[in-house]
């Protein structure tokens, strides 16, 4: 049976940024040809193209699908899109350890991201972003050194070709994620 989730984005200082209905995966479930061990200890949530994204600016549908994959301990959160079944791109998102709740779960976003391409190029998109927002809501030290450690985690695996981009399947078998439609919050 699947399970929707409300996913909130949050800033630093607690303020919603944006929320959205997810379809839960179960763990166990291979959407393509990623790698399950890059999985472990993940939460895969499936948002459908056309799904409502309620952010502070406005509500917009979803362009493509998107697959959000969370570790409950680590600094980083990767969305991955795709053209149907084909993977565009994935943004790896610089966050806090996410907060769980029964079917909801929240993460502070700290305005650090990465883009990255199918072939692992990629572009730190945000790091003057991060910067300014660090000074204006007096991010602790300890929260800078964890997001730009994490920063620095993720580039390394991309310029090695291995580790948690693994996770991310570059083709999805559409006929293995539920036909659920998110509803609306």
């Amino acid at each position: 049976m699947s399970q929707e989730f409300r996913i909130e984005s949050r800033s630093y200082d607690q303020l919603l940024r944006g929320s959205w209905q997810a379809q839960f995966l179960e763990p166990i479930r291979q959407l393509g040809d990623e790698q399950m061990l890059a999985l472990e200890g993940a939460m895969r949530f499936w948002l459908p193209a056309g799904n409502l994204m309620y952010w502070a600016s406005g509500t917009r549908p979803l362009r493509s699908n998107c697959l959000q994959i969370f570790w409950p301990e680590r600094w980083y959160m990767l969305s991955a899109f795709y053209n149907e079944d084909r993977l565009i791109h994935t943004y790896a998102t610089i966050i806090q350890p996410v907060q769980l709740l029964f079917n909801q779960l929240s993460y502070i976003d700290l305005d650090l991201s990465i883009l990255v391409k199918p072939d692992l190029s990629y572009e730190v998109l945000t790091q003057a972003e991060f910067e300014h927002m660090a000074e204006t809501l007096g991010y602790s030290e300890e929260t800078s050194q964890s997001a730009l450690t994490a920063l620095r985690a993720l580039t390394s695996s991309l310029q090695r070709s291995i580790g948690v981009f693994s996770a991310v399947p570059y083709r999805i078998n559409l006929t293995n994620i539920p036909s659920v439609r998110c509803g609306d919050n």
